[in-house]
């Protein structure tokens, strides 16, 4: 399972993004994607302001017709361990960010992202090591 991040999911509805290719490709290999709902609003908010309505109302219905997307809220421990970690990054992390690497690492999974601030912070996280909120 991979846990997306809006710049992946921009990505793949964005025909005009430098990684509209590599996100179509990604979505198509992977076995399983979860989708925090807080990234689904903040994709479906992104895509409506760039490009209107019609192409969220597209992008959002064709999110939850995927059987491999999972779209899921989060528990009271996973919204404590994402605030602890946007906290200790003290600025240098997007809350959005912290929420998927909480799923990341709550899940064991690697992130579908091309934000190189989440591609670096999951390759750090140590085993059994766990956020402080």
């Amino acid at each position: 399972m991979q846990v997306a991040d809006t710049s992946f999911l921009y990505a793949l509805f964005s025909k005009s993004d430098v990684f509209h290719g590599n996100a179509r490709k990604g979505a198509a290999s992977a076995d399983a994607i979860l989708v925090p709902n807080e990234i689904y609003s903040e994709t479906i908010s992104l895509i409506q302001y760039r490009r209107g309505f019609g192409s969220a109302r597209d992008a959002g219905t064709w999110l939850r017709s995927q059987r491999k997307i999972q779209i899921l809220g989060s528990s009271p421990s996973l919204l404590d361990q994402t605030w602890g970690i946007y906290r200790s990054a003290r600025g240098r992390l997007s809350y959005p960010d912290a929420v998927v690497l909480a799923w990341c690492y709550e899940r064991r999974a690697s992130p579908l992202a091309f934000d190189q601030v989440i591609l670096r912070r999951a390759k750090k996280r140590p085993s059994g090591d766990r956020e402080r909120s």
